[in-house]
């Protein structure tokens, strides 16, 4: 997916240099996901370039039951700061954070986005953010506890 393609310049000694930059998105929906910026003299090119760079560039999420995420993350680059907040009623928030989040096929999530909200922050800041996301499988194993006694607590709501 799209998401933005800027018209971008640089002063040279023979005059000004004009290129295009461009940033995509993907995902299948499964858990899996990237993000890609290209740059080059024609847009068409730029969104090619951005598209290869997505694909080398992918990440994998472990979801909590096929369609959210197990705790509240949080993630950020520069002045833009990302929270993703788990709920039951859908996504809700920003939009660019859905998408991508859509694309990962996390459906219970609200996605808020503060400070400096362009869209290349909001895509770096999502991303950090489910990198940080662990599955319970990993915390009880950091915890040194058996997964079963895990759920039965999230159950009880301790």
């Amino acid at each position: 997916m799209l998401i933005r393609t800027d018209r971008v310049s640089k002063m040279w000694r023979g005059g000004r240099v004009v290129s295009f930059r461009a940033l995509v998105i993907g995902g299948n929906t499964k858990g899996c996901g990237g993000f890609g910026l290209g740059k080059a003299f024609e847009p068409e090119d730029a969104v090619e370039i951005a598209c290869r760079m997505a694909k080398r560039n992918i990440f994998f999420v472990d979801r909590f039951r096929n369609m959210t995420i197990t705790r509240d993350l949080v993630g950020r680059q520069n002045s833009c700061k990302v929270q993703l907040r788990v709920t039951n009623n859908g996504l809700r928030g920003n939009p660019l954070c859905c998408e991508i989040l859509k694309l990962f096929g996390i459906t219970n999530v609200v996605a808020k986005a503060h400070g400096s909200r362009n869209h290349y922050n909001v895509v770096r800041a999502t991303f950090k953010a489910l990198l940080t996301h662990e599955s319970l499988d990993d915390i009880a194993m950091k915890r040194g506890i058996r997964l079963v006694n895990l759920e039965k607590a999230k159950r009880l709501g301790i």
